[in-house]
């Protein structure tokens, strides 16, 4: 388990026995509250963020799977604006 989920825990264990004790008024509380905000914001900063990538690659690679696919149905069709990359001119003998 990685450590900012300890701490994590910890501090949420913290809060719920503060607040059982009925020490809301207590500055420690305030903070322990404040971290848990803050790093509530800052993880949903990077899961949007690793989402945003996750996205755009996805979407790069579909259009890349996409204009070989119609490369290929070109190809198979027969059409002349394809150029045979495979081609090799055989020599006569």
């Amino acid at each position: 388990m990685p450590i900012y989920q300890i701490i994590l825990i910890i501090a949420i264990v913290i809060l719920v026995l503060s607040l059982l004790l009925n020490l809301l008024f207590s500055p420690i509380t305030w903070i322990i509250v404040g971290i848990l905000v803050l790093y509530s914001f800052v993880r949903r900063y990077f899961y949007e963020k690793q989402i945003k990538e996750y996205n755009e690659m996805i979407e790069k690679e579909m259009a890349e799977k996409k204009a070989a696919y119609q490369s290929g149905e070109a190809y198979r069709r027969g059409s002349e604006d394809i150029i045979d990359v495979d081609y090799v001119e055989k020599e006569e003998k």
